[in-house]
């Protein structure tokens, strides 16, 4: 990697540790630690991910909305009865389904930190990690997650505990190592000396 490229990707980086700070203290306050920095950035991460629109999905299922609230064989007062229903529940006469418009930004942090996941490479199994890291991060069922993880053992708490600290640790070592990027003070991320990240 050239010296422009690394500049440029520590520069993002150390943006978007800035976004997960705010996202950290959002959410904790003062409890929030450097770990829930980089972990909040990964649920937002997957989150955003999860909610882009799937093109190909849409362009399926075209063809059940084109007859829209008036279909066939609805009368009148069944058109009426929905309408009502929909007021009831606080939705805008004739409003279709909420969209969700990911900003260019979130889309590009998101992929940007998804892939600090191949830091995670140098796990013992770390295509069980990741896939239970992600899992996790979705708010998926914790079961689910130690099935993945760790298959053999009995679930528990401590599980779950080991999954975030190792993928947090890996993506740390691999944000000192590769961008020469540190926790700072609170829950700022500072670079190290350039001599270091060479």
């Amino acid at each position: 990697m050239n010296s422009s490229s690394l500049l440029e990707e520590r520069t993002k980086a150390l943006g978007w540790l800035t976004h997960g700070g705010e996202l950290a203290a959002a959410l904790k306050g003062e409890r929030a630690r450097h770990s829930d920095v980089i972990w909040q950035l990964l649920v937002e991460a997957v989150e955003v991910i999860d909610k882009t629109p799937d093109n190909e999905r849409r362009w399926l299922t075209s063809g059940q909305r084109s007859g829209g609230w008036n279909m066939v064989g609805m009368s009148r007062n069944e058109l009426i009865e929905i309408e009502k229903i929909r007021l009831l529940s606080a939705m805008k006469p004739h409003d279709g389904q909420s969209k969700y418009s990911p900003q260019r930004n979130d889309v590009d942090r998101a992929l940007g930190v998804l892939e600090w996941m191949r830091w995670c490479n140098s796990a013992r199994l770390p295509d069980r990690l990741r896939r239970a890291a992600i899992s996790l991060a979705r708010g998926g069922d914790q079961e689910i997650v130690h099935r993945i993880y760790c298959p053999t053992r009995k679930p528990n708490r401590q599980n779950i505990g080991e999954i975030k600290s190792r993928t947090i640790g890996f993506i740390q070592t691999g944000l000192r190592t590769d961008l020469g990027i540190v926790p700072g003070y609170g829950l700022t991320f500072v670079e190290t000396h350039p001599s270091v990240a060479a």
